[in-house]
């Protein structure tokens, strides 16, 4: 007999629809797709970490800074090497036109006289003033009577290779100068971003004060005028580049205040401490140069393992302890102007 399953049972027809359905759960399963892990956060950096970053920049800016203050004056010596082969390139060159109309006179008098005498192809033109064009006349002329021009021509020839080799020096330290300017901008973008984590994390930078400040320690003399200057300027802005009256760097503050008690000690801190007297860190007395960081730092000893200085882009003219901590570690040498 043929089988019937027209009849089959209920419980047999749940029973597969069960298993059907669990196997389109486990095929949803594992084709879904993973969700991707969540990207951890980086933790926020430390006080700590933010400064100690922000003072590897500050001594990067320090020395940057000490390139471009000497680029800068390099430029200036420069200009006025250039502006002095000026001013003796017109001299000769008045004296030049003058000597040149006499000659001009003497060889129209000559062309019109025929006599040329050794020289028929410099008139080859008919034209006294073509002569004089051609360079060759001078060797000419230079073996007659007038061989004194030819000295002036040469002088004229070196006054004038002077002042372009005076134009290639200047325009070669001004392009050096606008690339440090360049690169000084980047590192302050840097130390602007360190600023802003340090005031993100409650880390206040100083403002400018007013008033300045009054040196009432034991140095006399030249020191202390130095010391009087410098004290008068606490809390102005550190700027690079800057040597006053409203703001300074390092050394531009270390160079108005020798100058005020009538000292010249030049203007980076290079030659700052080339130009002065070398001393041992024990036989410190106040208003002595200090250096830090490979000449890349200078401030004033005000006594007591002190010292007043223009710190950095931040920052305002203040003293400091360089008994201890970063100055200790990062000292260089003293001077005495």
């Amino acid at each position: 007999m043929a089988s019937d399953n027209t009849g089959a049972s209920p419980r047999g027809t749940r029973g597969t629809t069960r298993r059907l359905a669990a196997v389109a759960c486990l095929t949803v399963a594992f084709t879904a797709p993973l969700a991707a892990p969540q990207a951890q956060a980086k933790p926020k950096p430390s006080a700590a970490e933010v400064r100690k970053k922000l003072d590897r920049l500050n001594e990067q800016v320090d020395q940057l800074v000490e390139k471009y203050n000497q680029a800068n004056e390099n430029l200036k010596a420069a200009r006025r090497k250039l502006d002095a082969a000026k001013k003796a390139s017109q001299a000769e060159q008045a004296t030049f036109e003058e000597q040149r109309k006499k000659i001009a006179e003497l060889a129209a008098t000559a062309y019109k006289n025929g006599d040329t005498g050794g020289v028929p192809g410099f008139i080859g033109t008919g034209d006294p003033q073509a002569v004089l064009d051609q360079s060759a006349i001078f060797s000419h002329l230079s073996s007659n009577r007038d061989g004194q021009l030819a000295q002036f021509v040469a002088a004229a020839q070196r006054l004038r290779r002077e002042q372009a080799q005076a134009q290639a020096a200047f325009d070669e330290v001004n392009g050096k100068a606008k690339e440090l300017k360049g690169k000084k901008a980047e590192l302050d973008k840097s130390v602007n971003v360190q600023k802003k984590l340090l005031a993100k994390l409650g880390e206040k930078t100083p403002t400018t004060r007013k008033g300045g400040g009054t040196y009432n320690g034991p140095a006399s003399g030249s020191a202390r005028k130095a010391l009087d200057f410098a004290y008068a300027q606490l809390g102005k802005p550190y700027v690079y580049g800057a040597t006053g009256p409203n703001s300074y760097d390092c050394s531009g503050l270390t160079m108005r205040a020798w100058e005020a008690a009538g000292v010249s000690i030049t203007r980076t801190t290079n030659t700052q401490w080339a130009a002065t007297r070398h001393i041992d860190k024990s036989d410190l007395q106040p208003g002595d140069l200090v250096f830090f960081s490979n000449l890349g730092h200078v401030g004033m000893y005000v006594g007591g393992g002190k010292m007043i200085h223009a710190p950095h882009t931040g920052d305002v003219v203040k003293i400091s302890d360089i008994s201890s901590g970063y100055y200790v570690s990062n000292w260089y040498g003293a001077s005495r102007p």
